[in-house]
């Protein structure tokens, strides 16, 4: 077994040494290049592509950032002290890229991150009766992970505003993988923790105890499945709607709520125009919009399907995040999520820029081709 997992873990070092690096100033700058381009723009003109070229030729690579339209382009050069715009953009076959993705797609330096620094692993075989919370170290899990250090140093748990004190107590081979199952300390906290929750509706994750140093778990109220959905009220669609330049709401659905920083979250699907549908998940603070994740998607020519062939309308929530934490950091608001994609589950930690949200680390578990 030790084999195979030393084996597991030089693959997967492999793998990051072959992706693509994101520029460190690149990196560094990132909240405010997105912010910059996102100054005095309309809703459906926000940050939504970016491309990592040389486009001046000057042999290092700069960030051109477009919104989804790509009527405004703006290519950024970054270093140590900023971002500075230039004038030069990419021209020619451009591949441009969801900037939610950036993290994923360039890779990046953990080291910089507050949050990745301490690599977030996300528990997904829970069974709650037992204290049992297990991770495994396939190809989506513990990528990049010292598994030793983990097993040493890994000892909270965490699920909504719930820090459990944890311990390693296992880890055991299946299918070639090896399963690293922790335990809270104290057995009883299972009660407080997941209050509520049955074993399929909670994924919580653990770290280790300095994570906590930077990062201040909140307390909120969500949609669980299961439950009746909750559509936003009149006055909320009008907020969205004031937003959004009176753009049509067909459906929305609440997903959480936190009092502490006045926030409310929504998924909402727009009606499409020319060939082209909207789903968005919309951040409300304090009477206004303040951030959102729009995932555009082209249309079959009657605007019933999207382009991976599902029905245009409100059975796409299927893919909202279920929010597993929400925690305030320096570098943002973070959302702990779990969410269906077509062919599997994604564990993914989001962080606020601006008005936009970025995806800064994503696992998967592969269940079935669609």
């Amino acid at each position: 077994m030790k084999k195979n997992l030393t084996l597991l873990l030089l693959l997967a070092c492999c793998a990051i040494l072959a992706q693509a690096q994101m520029p460190a100033a690149v990196q560094r700058n990132l909240p405010s290049i997105i912010n910059d381009f996102n100054i005095n723009k309309s809703n459906d003109k926000l940050a939504y592509w970016y491309v990592i070229s040389d486009v001046d030729g000057d042999g290092s690579n700069e960030i051109s950032v477009a919104d989804y339209s790509k009527e405004f382009i703006a290519c950024y050069k970054a270093n140590k002290d900023g971002a500075q715009r230039i004038r030069t953009i990419p021209t020619g076959n451009i591949d441009w890229t969801p900037i939610f993705y950036i993290y994923g797609q360039e890779g990046r330096d953990a080291s910089l991150d507050i949050t990745l620094k301490h690599r977030p692993l996300f528990l997904n075989d829970i069974q709650i009766a037992k204290n049992r919370f297990s991770t495994n170290n396939g190809t989506w899990m513990t990528e990049g992970v010292d598994v030793g250090k983990m097993k040493r140093t890994y000892d909270r748990i965490i699920f909504k505003p719930h820090i459990g004190n944890a311990k390693f107590v296992s880890e055991k081979s299946k299918d070639g993988n090896g399963i690293f199952t922790f335990a809270l300390t104290d057995a009883a906290m299972t009660k407080k923790m997941f209050r509520g929750y049955s074993d399929y509706q909670a994924a919580p994750f653990i770290v280790p105890q300095a994570w906590l140093k930077d990062h201040n778990v909140l307390n909120y109220t969500r949609w669980l499945q299961g439950e009746k959905e909750k559509s936003a009220s009149p006055d909320v669609i009008r907020l969205i709607n004031g937003f959004y330049g009176n753009k049509r709401v067909i459906a929305t659905k609440w997903i959480a709520s936190c009092p502490t920083n006045e926030r409310q979250f929504y998924m909402v699907l727009f009606a499409p125009e020319n060939g082209v549908g909207l789903m968005s998940m919309v951040c409300i603070a304090e009477g206004e919009v303040v951030s959102v994740y729009n995932d555009w998607m082209e249309l079959s020519k009657d605007n019933k399907y999207t382009d991976s062939g599902q029905d245009y309308n409100k059975e796409l929530f299927f893919h909202a995040p279920q929010i597993m934490a929400m925690v305030a950091t320096p570098a943002g608001l973070e959302l702990y999520v779990r969410w269906n994609s077509l062919e599997g589950i994604h564990y993914s930690i989001w962080r606020e820029m601006d008005q936009n949200w970025i995806q800064i680390q994503d696992d998967y578990q592969y269940l079935q081709a669609w």
